[in-house]
């Protein structure tokens, strides 16, 4: 049952990045910013086994995403994430997608053994 739990919450962090979709505008956050609105999105959406993974991997995740992609990322698609409100309804240019979906399946893999620990 555990890996059962781990293994959507991984989904839950890794598939989030790849499953937004691009609107919004203005000028490009800070990269702290995005990852902490990124953060929060992520457990608004995992629900009760979002509490499960401690907030120092939902850090990592969000380090390794964004360190990879924040400069390659229009300001629209950064905005969504920093606006903590980014979901799998949340559109995003098909390019910025693919470069968080290689992102978010490069950093899932850096992980794999602190995600293998939670539960």
């Amino acid at each position: 049952m555990k890996l059962i739990s781990r293994t959507a919450a991984v989904a839950l962090v890794i598939s989030l990045p790849m499953a937004l979709g691009a609107c919004g505008g203005g000028s490009k956050p800070s990269k702290a910013d995005v990852k902490a609105g990124y953060i929060k999105s992520v457990k608004k959406s995992g629900g009760a086994e979002s509490a499960k993974i401690p907030d120092s991997l939902y850090t990592k995740m969000a380090d390794c995403v964004f360190d990879k992609t924040y400069n390659d990322l229009s300001s629209d698609t950064l905005n969504k994430f920093k606006d903590g409100n980014a979901n799998e309804k949340t559109k995003i240019k098909s390019s910025d997608k693919d470069k968080l979906t290689s992102a978010s399946t490069s950093c899932q893999t850096k992980l794999a053994n602190d995600f293998k620990n939670v539960g």
